[in-house]
């Protein structure tokens, strides 16, 4: 199943890294599934899916996203790791000399589970989560860890 992920910034988005097992939600609007988690809205759905692949058309092959803080970060399959601004100028690169017009990603996932999660059920705490993201992209440090 390929999923759209639009970047909503101000740290509204959902991280996404490729081999990530977790809760998310989705919002449906009009026939478009989105990572955006929108908890005010009663549009959504929980689910718990795996992350299989992430691509962006200028971009190429993405190895995850990171939504924390006021930059988000994203990590190509080449290595490369771009921080963009998502606070006072959505989207401005940082010392990457491309500029993107659409934040617009395809992610494959594979659903995990079916059934519909009460709504008490609990995210991880997110010094868990930083930790399990380090893992999945093969980093010991990065610049959003300050905000945990």
């Amino acid at each position: 199943m390929i999923l759209k992920w639009t970047a909503a910034w101000y740290e509204l988005d959902q991280t996404v890294i490729v081999g990530d097992k977790a809760l998310f939600y989705l919002s449906i609007d009009e026939k478009s599934i989105l990572f955006n988690d929108l908890y005010q809205s009663n549009s959504f759905i929980r689910k718990r899916l795996e992350i299989m692949r992430i691509t962006h058309p200028v971009l190429g092959n993405v190895n995850g996203i990171v939504t924390i803080g006021q930059d988000y970060s994203f990590y190509l399959a080449d290595g490369t790791m771009l921080e963009a601004n998502s606070e006072e100028q959505p989207g401005r690169i940082y010392d990457f000399f491309v500029v993107i017009d659409d934040w617009t990603f395809d992610v494959e996932v594979n659903v995990l589970d079916e059934a519909d999660l009460q709504e008490n059920d609990k995210k991880e705490s997110l010094k868990d989560s930083v930790s399990r993201y380090k893992v999945l992209l093969g980093i010991t440090e990065a610049p959003w860890e300050r905000y945990v």
